[in-house]
Parts: C-alpha cells; sequence; structure tokens
C-alpha cells in the first residue's frame, strides 16, 4: 500500500526503539560532526534522500526511483530470489514503480549497482551498513540515516546547508590505531623532553653543515628562522662569510709594508726610477692611488663592525620576509585552486570528509 512500510525491515537490521524524532541518532550523528537533513515521509524518502546525497536535492526523486526499477527488471536473475512475503517478481516491481511505495533493502542494493556507487547507512546506536554498489576503489559513497523503522533521511556535514552534492567517506579505525593513540597520549607529559631533544638535534645539524662552533648563535639564529633547519645553515654561512671578510682584512697590514717597500723602490733615484725613468714612476703612483681608493671603498663597510652587523641583520630579514611572501603565494594558490575545483564540482573526492567507524557491516 501506498506510504506503508512492508511487513520486513528494508535496511536488514531489526530497528531498535523508536528514538522519536530522531533525537538520539541526531546526536550520535553531531558526534561525528555531521547531521540529518530531513526528507518528507510520503512513501518516497529513499529516493529523496540518495537524490540529496548524489544531487544536494530531492526534486529528482521520481527518477531515481524509476532508474532503479529498470536497473531490476534487467537484472531480474539477481533480485527475484529475494523478493519476500511470495509476491511475484513482476507485481513487485510494479508496485515499487508507484510514487509513494515504500522502497527497501532490495532497491538501496539496485540504486548502487546502477551508479556504481556505495551507500552507507547510519542506524542509533548500530554498526554502519555499507552497501556496496562496485568495488572499485575510491568509489563514492552515499550516507543515508534510517530510524524509527520506517523513514530514512540524508546525513550531511554538521556545516553542510547547501544544495550540493554531500561528499562523505568511512573511515575505519583498526585496533592498530586506536592502542597507537593510546601509546601516544602518555607521552604528552614528556613534551618538553622531546622538544629540547629536537631542538639540540637541530643545532648539531647546523654547527656540523657550518662549522660553526658558537651554540648561542646557532640557537639565535634557528629561533629566528622558525627552527628551520635549512634556513638556519644559510644565514650562519652568511654571516661566517662577513666574518671572513673581516679576516681578510685584518690581514692585511703586512700588505702595507709591501707598499711602503714599493713606494720606496720608485721614489726619485729609487732602483725602479733608475732603470725606467720618472715617467713610469708617476704612471705607477697613479694607478696604486686608484687601487687604494677602491679599496677603501670596498673595506670601508666592513672596517666597522656596527655596520657589518646591522647590514647582516637588514638581509636576513628581507630573506626572511621573501620566504614567507613565497608561502602566502603558495596558499593562495592551493585555496583557488580548491575553490576552482569546488566551483566546477568535476572532483567531488576532493573535498571529502571523513566519517570515522569502529565496524560497519557490508552487503
Amino acid at each position: 500500500r501506498k506510504g506503508r512500510r512492508p511487513r520486513h525491515s528494508p535496511a536488514g537490521p531489526a530497528p531498535g526503539p523508536a528514538p522519536g524524532g530522531g533525537g538520539g541518532l541526531a546526536r550520535q550523528l553531531r558526534a561525528l560532526g555531521l547531521k540529518l537533513r530531513e526528507v518528507p515521509g510520503d512513501g518516497n524518502c529513499l529516493f529523496r534522500a540518495l537524490g540529496d546525497q548524489l544531487e544536494g536535492h530531492s526534486r529528482n526523486h521520481l527518477r531515481h526511483r524509476q532508474e532503479t526499477v529498470e536497473f531490476m527488471v534487467r537484472q531480474r536473475g539477481d533480485f527475484e530470489p529475494f523478493v519476500e512475503d511470495d509476491v511475484p517478481f513482476d507485481k513487485h516491481v510494479a508496485n515499487l514503480a508507484k510514487p509513494g511505495t515504500f522502497a527497501g533493502n532490495d532497491a538501496i542494493v539496485a540504486f548502487a549497482r546502477n551508479n556504481q556507487m556505495n551507500v552507507v547507512i547510519h542506524q542509533l546506536n548500530t554498526p554502519l551498513w555499507q552497501i556496496r554498489g562496485t568495488d572499485r576503489s575510491g568509489a563514492r559513497e552515499l550516507h543515508i540515516a534510517y530510524r524509527d523503522g520506517e523513514h530514512y533521511d540524508s546525513v550531511r556535514r554538521a556545516s553542510d546547508d547547501s544544495e550540493t552534492p554531500a561528499c562523505l567517506r568511512m573511515e575505519m579505525l583498526c585496533k592498530n590505531d586506536l592502542s597507537k593513540a593510546e601509546e601516544v597520549k602518555p607521552q604528552n607529559g614528556d613534551s618538553e623532553d622531546e622538544a629540547e631533544v629536537e631542538m639540540e638535534d637541530a643545532v648539531q645539524k647546523v654547527c656540523i653543515a657550518t662549522g660553526c662552533s658558537d651554540m648561542d648563535l646557532v640557537r639565535h639564529t634557528l629561533e629566528v628562522e622558525d627552527y628551520n633547519v635549512e634556513s638556519a645553515i644559510f644565514a650562519i654561512l652568511q654571516v661566517t662569510e662577513g666574518e671572513g671578510i673581516g679576516t681578510e682584512e685584518q690581514q692585511q697590514p703586512p700588505g702595507r709594508e709591501q707598499k711602503s717597500c714599493s713606494r720606496t723602490l720608485w721614489e726619485e733615484n729609487g732602483t725602479g726610477s733608475r732603470i725606467f725613468g720618472n715617467q713610469s714612476l708617476h704612471q705607477g703612483e697613479a694607478e696604486n692611488n686608484k687601487g687604494q681608493a677602491g679599496s677603501r671603498e670596498e673595506n670601508r663597510a666592513n672596517r666597522n663592525p656596527k655596520v657589518a652587523k646591522k647590514q647582516r641583520k637588514e638581509q636576513q630579514r628581507l630573506e626572511k620576509k621573501k620566504r614567507q611572501e613565497e608561502r602566502h603565494r603558495q596558499k593562495v594558490l592551493a585555496t583557488k585552486r580548491d575553490s576552482a575545483d569546488t566551483s566546477t564540482e568535476t572532483n567531488p573526492a576532493s573535498h571529502v570528509t571523513l566519517v570515522k567507524a569502529v565496524a560497519a557491516l557490508n552487503i
């Protein structure tokens, strides 16, 4: 009869006590970050709920019903043995094709196989039921709720009020995952010790890579670089390179003696002037003056340690700013790609919400 459920339970398992308005099931879903999207209880609730999952609305429930019945007729050998109450198969599918006729488990199986999808059924205090329409890995899942022993609703992410296809996927939690989670908990108290060990490990890596033995400098650089070992190595290499230039300058005084010797050599009546003449003397002095002026300009900043340190800090700040801008740019590009995927809806799996489950029954 239209709008009435058959004597057998359509979803397979025996229904539990009616929770009254779906309150108990709603709380159960809320704990998973999900919610019920209720559909009218007019006998078309199964196809309305499946349509909401598939398309984001339930307006095409009559088309989904018709396509499901046609698939059952084509695959008669798969469905006829499971028709109950000694009802002939032709009469069963003829009744099922009428709007408002309650549809049950065989219709869900046919819908799932026809659309090459899996249907997951949520019930109160019951493991999830998964009706597999395909063995293909990564197949889409449609999540519906069966409550009060007679009604289906659509299951949505708690914050999803849109008219877009639902993208939920069941994630099985095995015993190993649970035991790992329990093992991690006691270690939370030792987080400070672990952080200290990680810090020392990072310091050693930077010291080995740069040859720097100043532990305070390495720790400070790691802190400035957000504990990025590669960035810290680069920054310290720049610092040591600057110090190397200063060391070279400090080693320059012997050169002054050489310059004074050369000046004596090319003075008037010196050995050089006696051999090559005074004209070469003036040319040599001009070239020496140019070289001395250039070297004075190049080393002026480095002779002042405060200026050199300030320049290094400024350079490090600019490099860090560039890295932050690059990371921000990558994030913006990733966000644009995600929004483009959402607008085209060409790949719903890229925005899947995982539904955690400890146990599930497959049909």
